[in-house]
């Protein structure tokens, strides 16, 4: 494939999921539990994805309630409720989830379009790297290992089953 049309190609992402994973974590406490396992902000392709993600998670680990209400407080409060397009988009998320209970599939689907994203990064900057490579080869080759080698062991070390978890199926 020429590298024009690489270069054109919207990145991997699933807008759905990502809405899903948020209207999951804003109707059941349980999914933000089980999402925080998965995911971190940096997983979600749109950027007020990510301010949400952030805000629910900064309110979970307050130990502090997480629904429509004070996730609209607290962005307003940080100046950023518009930004993640308003109290409606919030309801949006909230009204577009099918259930909860699905939440780790759509975190799933959610993560994997971040490797894939993250895949593609590395590789065009092991591309730059190899295009711009003067001297030591041996260096480039390394690094393009390294870069890759980062994506497969981020994801084998969020294979881990939390601990809660094995307790949790063991009772």
């Amino acid at each position: 494939m020429p590298q024009e049309l690489v270069l054109e190609k919207l990145p991997p992402q699933s807008i759905e999921a990502e809405m899903a994973v948020l209207g999951s974590m804003l109707i059941d406490e349980e999914a933000i539990a089980q999402a925080i396992e998965m995911l971190s902000a940096e997983h979600f392709y749109k950027d007020a994805h990510r301010r949400i993600y952030a805000c629910i998670l900064s309110l979970f680990n307050q130990n502090k309630a997480v629904d429509l209400i004070t996730i609209c407080d607290e962005l307003k409060k940080q100046g950023i409720l518009e930004e993640v397009e308003g109290p409606s988009y919030l309801t949006s998320l909230v009204n577009t989830v099918p259930t909860s209970a699905n939440v780790l599939h759509y975190a799933s689907i959610v993560r994997e379009k971040a490797t894939l994203r993250a895949l593609i990064n590395n590789s065009t900057h092991i591309i730059s790297e190899a295009y711009a490579a003067e001297g030591n080869v041996d260096e480039v080759v390394d690094n393009a290992e390294r870069l890759i080698f980062e994506i497969r062991d981020h994801r084998q070390s969020s294979a881990i089953v939390p601990l809660k978890e094995i307790i949790k199926d063991s009772i």
